[in-house]
């Protein structure tokens, strides 16, 4: 929309004229430089009714304008050859008299200002209720939002009064600019996207709601407007060198003159530029923008330092590499050293730790040896007194909890004389494999979930998924032996979490197998420990533990001809599975 407008008014400025072609060619032609910018006000209140009124006022030239952008050199900008320039005081007062030759004939003197120098200035506005924002100081790390970041009215007469009041520069606002579209300034604030606008004076005094914002630090100026800053020179028209005399008077005369335009203002003489100047020189910009670092120059003013400080580099830096492929050379030789040492003592580690399992496996089975020899005969008398007073009950009436009390004895020490027969006959190796007979493993994993909760004191769920009927080929006692252990193990990983804890216990069919599985929500296993479980060298986590548990289970599962795998569970917990051959039909 705004380019639209801006066409247009180029149109009925630079185009229109009321002249003829054929006249227009007898016609001395004068050439206007426009500085860009975006401010469709410009175009509205200033060049547009002043480029009517010379065409109206001077009718023997042929005026004609571009526009030129404000990054162009003195020297670009000459090579042009413009009579005259329309710009901003920032950018008029910029240029180096001694050089650029640029002189001012006129300047925008706004209808609420004293004088044409103190024109305008930057307002920062924030909405009524925004009580924390009252100074400057308070604008620190706020969002700050601008039409125009070089504009003298738009921004930078604020940021030199920022500068003073907050040095630091990571404190400063941050700053981001509409360029004049929508959304504009005041949108911002009342979405609550920014905390504070800058807007040029005078302009809060021509809205409808001005009532909604207030001035943050209001300064004291001539102006009849509420400023944030001090004030500044507004546009200016300048005349260049290379201009005609007569032309430059013509055009002073005639601009002079002009009636008011459509805001007030009208055109007048600045006499002071220091307050521009002295804004630039605090922000660096302008002719106080500092020089870009140049080898060449620095090298020119100093080619003796220079070259002296070239020769020390060289020599450090030839001591450097020569001390460092020492260091190289020597710390390789040293790794090489230390990688065969380690790689030894990893040998030897190795050897004593499968010694040590070998000489623990010798110590253990000498020890159970003996104690399936000698505990044999204790344990018969056991049962046997048992018996006679099972007899002695049956003829004498008893209390049924003594009754109860003798068979559970009886019962239990029968099953520990099955187990030290069974220890011998691993000794001896007497029982083949092949006797094993038909059974059911859901059978003798219940019986083994009766004696877990008989036997462990841990207070932890059990979740059981259990078919009817699961027929495999394997001996009972030794496969309830298999399951007790593996219960055990996960009720020791699951004894921390308490109320917490989970065991889940089920066996399904898979594939022609069956599938026993204990999974526990037990603490991660580490992949060293997970490898020595998996080849049962895992010494015992608990202070009373012997490692048999594992070894155990591992033997039986070994004489079953079955696979035994342990596995993590995500997110924790471990799994152990074990696959059976379905007995066939």
């Amino acid at each position: 929309m705004f380019r639209k407008l801006l066409t247009l008014l180029f149109c009925s400025a630079v185009l229109c004229t009321p002249w003829t072609a054929h006249s227009a060619d007898k016609l001395a032609e004068v050439r206007i430089a426009v500085l860009f910018t975006e401010d469709p006000l410009f175009f509205i209140n200033t060049f547009a009714p002043t480029l009517d009124h010379l065409r109206k006022a001077l009718p023997q030239y042929k005026i004609v304008t571009k526009e030129i952008s404000g990054h162009e050199s003195p020297e670009d900008i000459r090579k042009e050859h413009f009579s005259f320039l329309i710009s901003s005081a920032g950018f008029y007062a910029s240029f180096d008299p001694s050089s650029a030759g640029l002189r001012q004939i006129a300047t925008r003197h706004d209808a609420r200002a004293r004088t044409a120098s103190e024109s305008i200035g930057s307002t920062i506005i924030a909405l009524t209720d925004r009580n924390d924002l009252n100074r400057m100081e308070d604008l620190r790390k706020k969002r700050l939002v601008t039409r125009d970041i070089d504009s003298l009215s738009g921004w930078l007469g604020a940021k030199g009064k920022l500068a003073d009041r907050i040095g630091a520069k990571e404190d400063q606002p941050h700053l981001f600019s509409t360029k004049y579209s929508y959304p504009d300034v005041y949108s911002y604030l009342l979405s609550g996207e920014a905390d504070a606008a800058v807007i040029p004076t005078c302009e809060l005094e021509n809205i409808s709601n001005a009532h909604l914002f207030k001035v943050i630090d209001e300064e004291k100026t001539s102006l009849a407007c509420k400023s944030s800053s001090p004030l500044y020179p507004d546009f200016v028209f300048s005349s260049f060198p290379d201009a005609s005399p007569d032309v430059v008077k013509n055009f002073t005369v005639s601009l002079l003159t002009m009636p008011k335009m459509p805001d007030g203002a009208s055109w007048g003489i600045a006499n002071d530029f220091r307050s521009v100047l002295q804004l630039f020189k605090k922000l660096e910009l302008g002719p106080y923008r500092p020089e870009p670092f140049s080898i060449g120059a620095f090298i020119e003013k100093y080619k003796t330092e220079v070259f002296l400080a070239l020769v020390l580099l060289l020599g450090v830096l030839f001591h450097i590499y020569r001390s460092n492929s020492l260091v190289f050379q020597r710390t390789a030789e040293l790794r090489e050293a230390i990688d065969q040492r380690d790689r030894v003592a990893e040998v030897a580690r190795n050897s004593l730790k499968r010694l040590s399992q070998m000489e623990k496996r010798g110590i253990l089975s000498q020890l159970s040896h003996m104690f399936a020899h000698e505990l044999k005969q204790p344990l018969s008398t056991v049962v046997n007194y048992a018996n006679g007073l099972k007899m002695y009950g049956e003829q004498k009436t008893l209390d049924p909890i003594v009754s109860q009390g003798i068979d559970a004895i009886a019962s239990e020490s029968s099953k520990a004389a099955q187990i030290v027969d069974r220890v011998r006959e691993y000794a001896k190796s007497s029982r083949p494999v092949d006797s094993q007979s038909t059974m059911d493993l859901s059978q003798v994993t219940r019986k083994a979930i009766d004696t877990f909760r008989l036997y462990v004191s841990t207070q932890c769920r059990l979740q059981i998924d259990l078919p009817q009927k699961a027929e495999i080929n394997g001996d009972p006692f030794e496969l309830e032996i298999l399951v007790l252990n593996l219960l055990r193990n996960a009720a020791d990983a699951v004894e921390p979490l308490k109320d917490k804890s989970l065991i889940k216990l089920s066996v399904a069919s898979e594939d022609g197998n069956w599938v026993l599985s204990i999974t526990d929500n037990g603490p991660s296993v580490p992949d060293e420990v997970l490898e020595r479980m998996k080849k049962a060298l895992q010494n015992s986590l608990k202070a009373d533990g012997l490692g048999l548990g594992l070894k155990i289970v591992f033997a039986i599962a070994e004489r079953h001809r079955v696979e035994l795998n342990f596995s993590r569970v995500d997110p924790k917990g471990l799994r152990a599975e074990i696959r059976f051959k379905k007995v066939s039909q």
